[in-house]
């Protein structure tokens, strides 16, 4: 679970910014549900951020996204990176580091990972998270190619200290994942949370394997049928339809050959069009299998008729492939963050979502962005402590928390939010 996150120098975030999940524990409300007590420190179990466009919510996004590749991918970075995630509306920008802070819970320990980013020079530290109440406790620190940790053994130490020379740009959690020299479960807990915990969604993300996924997970695919049900949307239910590759016709043999030859156990194809999964073909066995969505729509007097993907709307085809998100935040207790979440889909429909997320038996948490207003409505969906706001002075970014304002429970935020009470609110000109 996410309890912060701290940038500087990234993108638009000049000056330090914090983001965290903590509640406001004094707002004692109906909906004190939707905060996790089961923790050593309590936490909330969504935020909202919202903002004017171009006054950061997207970068906001992108600090997770940034921080989880240089994690993982042991070639993120290069020079030309680093300065394209620099802030730049400054004067010698190029000498100062990018900077970002998490501290989060993994495995049921909680961390903080620190790490300054420059031209050629990597800052990391690791800690196990005194949560304010002890000293935190140092597992590893790197300053360029210099290397100390509670690792003792000298051989050990110098292989890490080459291993960064080598690779000045990688992370050392990406390096000991791809050559494990530091034996230490609580390194691979922090890589697997990055890995598997830890899910970020662009406005414009769709999910290639998503046949596939569906196929093969009946209860994400129940789920999903559950969710398009309740909607107004015309749809009966959602099946896939699974064929032998063989049976199909192809009048493209160079198409045929071209999957048989590419695809094997490990790697399928799948044709997409307009952001749209069209069919997927595996392998299982010898044998392969092509599969596409079958929607049953309703039309007049009860009759029904079989669609595919192609005859949906573009809201459809956002909502499908933000269901599986929403999904692993409830059943596999994923982090989400989502950019722009109401994009292409019906303001009732997202308010439904929350809604569900919230009310939901969930360790997840769900973070996003949006314009959408109706969610200020903290009787049915928001907490004020779950509200955030992003301001552009001068290129800078500034977050901050709708839980600043003393505001009392039964003030209408939206209506205060549209006024420009909070900010967060673009000002526009006679046009």
């Amino acid at each position: 679970m996410l309890l912060r996150i701290k940038m500087k120098n990234f993108l638009s975030f000049y000056e330090e910014t914090e983001f965290n999940m903590f509640p406001n524990l004094k707002k004692k409300k109906n909906i004190d549900a939707r905060i996790y007590q089961n923790n050593k420190i309590p936490l909330l179990k969504q935020a909202v951020v919202y903002g004017a466009n171009a006054s950061g919510k997207s970068n906001f996004i992108q600090a997770f996204y940034f921080i989880k590749n240089f994690i993982l991918k042991k070639d993120f970075l290069n020079n030309e990176i680093i300065s394209k995630y620099k802030f730049r509306l400054t004067e010698n920008q190029e000498i100062k580091p990018i900077i970002i802070s998490l501290e989060f819970k993994s495995a049921n320990e909680y961390f903080i990972y620190e790490t300054k980013i420059n031209h050629n020079l990597i800052n990391e530290e690791l800690y196990i998270s005194g949560l304010g109440e002890k000293e935190n406790d140092n597992i590893f620190f790197r300053d360029g190619s210099e290397f100390s940790s509670e690792e003792k053994n000298p051989k050990i130490i110098n292989t890490i200290k080459k291993l960064i020379e080598k690779n000045s740009l990688s992370s050392l959690l990406s390096l000991n994942k791809e050559f494990p020299i530091i034996d230490n479960v609580k390194l691979k807990s922090i890589y697997e949370w990055f890995e598997n915990k830890l899910n970020i969604l662009s406005k414009n993300s769709f999910i290639p394997s998503l046949i596939n996924s569906m196929y093969e997970n009946e209860n994400l695919l129940e789920f999903t049928k559950n969710i398009l049900s309740k909607t107004d949307i015309g749809l009966k239910s959602l099946e896939i339809k699974s064929k032998n590759f063989d049976e199909v016709i192809f009048k493209d043999k160079k198409f045929r050959n071209f999957v048989k030859n590419k695809i094997n156990d490990n790697y399928g194809f799948s044709r997409i069009l307009n952001e749209r999964v069209l069919f997927s073909i595996t392998k299982e066995k010898d044998n392969f299998f092509i599969r596409n969505f079958v929607f049953k729509q309703l039309g007049i007097d009860n009759y029904s008729a079989e669609m595919d993907i192609e005859d949906q709307s573009d809201g459809t085809v956002k909502l499908l492939n933000l269901i599986p998100a929403i999904f692993d935040a409830i059943k596999n207790e994923k982090i989400i963050c989502i950019d722009e979440i109401e994009n292409s889909i019906h303001p009732s429909l997202i308010s439904a979502l929350i809604k569900h997320f919230s009310d939901s038996d969930s360790n997840g948490q769900l973070i996003f962005t949006t314009h959408e207003t109706e969610l200020l409505n903290q009787e049915k969906y928001m907490r004020a402590d779950e509200v955030w706001f992003t301001e552009k002075h001068k290129g800078n970014t500034v977050l901050y928390s709708l839980n600043d304002f003393k505001e009392h429970n039964t003030v209408h935020i939206r209506n205060g939010y549209l006024e420009g009470r909070y900010g967060g609110i673009p000002f526009i000109d006679n046009l």
